[in-house]
């Protein structure tokens, strides 16, 4: 389903539902008195969407874990955002919970069955990780009795999702997206459960850290194999490998630095760096630009598995390469799990609330005036329709600080 289908959904459907709820909950509370729990038990993380930011989850997740060791956590994700849960191990397989969005079908017939199968849970708290989504809301409030922890607008235009929530938490677009998430769990906590209350505090910075991802031996000999099979060879220490990733996720493809840039950049570095292999990923509907890249270099150096890796087959590619280039999208954010350093390309978005995480990532950014055009508040949909704020970093820029990255000659640190 695509993701304008969703957003339809989310929108038309989901406010009237949203508010029909909230009238609902209004009337029982006439009659039934809210229970909140000031020591959670069981506890729903609701993250539909964005496979890569749900990585911004995992510092959260881990004070969680050690604030209430006793807790049990379960997910509510979209099926395609599932492998990464698996990647982060967050919990146990069994207490992932994913819904099929392949069709309106599905959506809704996963949908019931999911609600059906968590109410049974008797979870006491829901913590909505969506950021003013009203589908997340509405399964929030299906699923959970207890407290009910999400972002709300309180005095901000639009964004209307009811009043479902038994804790409202205050959202900030000035702080890393990562600290946003911290003070949606830091709400729950025993001295802070209090209806209508959300954090107000400090959050120290020196807690948002990520584990390092061990690919299987199993999972290296796959990888390995294809490589050999295009021609790459990782046995040679002097051999150097660089991942492109000219793609970007469906929901915002504003955020692709020209496909042009990348080839030339593709060309220049190979002409820089004559023992040096570009391996292209992707997901199989992108096989069409990997091709545009392959047929503008005609080199033997640079291959494509486009469509050709599993989610943690990628992550192993990571283990072995030297550097990633990368729009702003779902890689860009794995690549830290492997240490794997990296320029990641921002232009529709800013590096502010969405840079990866860790030390080894450069972020190249024009500083638009108009730039973020995307928000929370827009459903992530910009009016732009020329991307010219990711047009203005040039592949020189670009090329300059991969190879201070592969020459090692300089520290690499996150730039904004």
């Amino acid at each position: 389903m695509s993701v304008n289908i969703l957003r339809f959904i989310d929108k038309y459907i989901g406010i009237p539902l949203c508010w029909l709820l909230s009238i609902y909950r209004f009337t029982m509370r006439l009659f039934y008195p809210p229970k909140i729990h000031s020591s959670p038990k069981k506890i729903l993380i609701i993250k539909l969407s964005e496979m890569g930011s749900t990585v911004f989850l995992y510092p959260s997740i881990k004070e969680l874990k050690k604030r209430i060791p006793e807790v049990k956590l379960f997910f509510l994700v979209f099926k395609n955002n599932q492998d990464i849960l698996d990647a982060l191990i967050f919990t146990s397989k069994e207490n992932i919970f994913a819904v099929n969005t392949n069709s309106i079908f599905h959506l809704i017939h996963s949908g019931f069955h999911i609600v059906r199968e968590l109410r049974k849970k008797s979870i006491d708290t829901s913590i909505d990780m969506d950021f003013f989504s009203r589908l997340s809301s509405v399964l929030s409030f299906l699923i959970c009795k207890g407290n009910r922890v999400g972002f709300h607008r309180f005095n901000n235009e639009g964004l209307s999702r009811g009043n479902l929530l038994t804790h409202r938490v205050m959202y900030s677009q000035h702080i890393h997206t990562s600290l946003a998430f911290f003070s949606l769990i830091k709400t729950i906590y025993p001295d802070n459960a209090k209806n209508d209350f959300y954090y107000k505090g400090q959050i120290d910075e020196s807690q948002i850290e990520l584990p390092l991802y061990r690919p299987s031996r199993k999972s290296l000999i796959r990888i390995k194999e294809k490589l050999k099979k295009l021609g790459v060879k990782t046995e040679n220490k002097k051999n150097q490998i660089v991942i492109v990733n000219p793609n970007s996720s469906d929901i915002f493809p504003l955020r692709k630095w020209p496909l042009n840039n990348f080839a030339n950049f593709c060309r220049l570095l190979l002409k820089e760096k004559p023992e040096l292999f570009i391996v292209l990923t992707g997901a199989f509907s992108e096989q069409d630009d990997a091709m545009y890249i392959l047929n503008y270099l005609n080199d033997t150096r640079c291959v494509s598995l486009v469509g050709q890796t599993d989610f943690k087959e990628l992550l192993t590619l990571y283990s072995l390469a030297d550097m990633m280039l990368t729009n702003d999208s779902g890689p860009a954010h794995f690549a830290p799990l492997l240490d794997l350093p990296e320029i990641v390309l921002f232009g529709p978005e800013t590096p502010l609330l969405y840079r990866p995480l860790g030390n080894s990532c450069k972020c190249l950014y024009a500083n638009f005036t108009c730039s973020p055009c995307v928000s929370v508040y827009n459903a992530k949909k910009s009016p732009c329709k020329d991307n010219l704020c990711l047009k203005a970093i040039s592949v020189e820029s670009v090329l300059l600080e991969s190879l201070k990255i592969l020459d090692r000659d300089v520290a690499c640190n996150v730039s904004i």
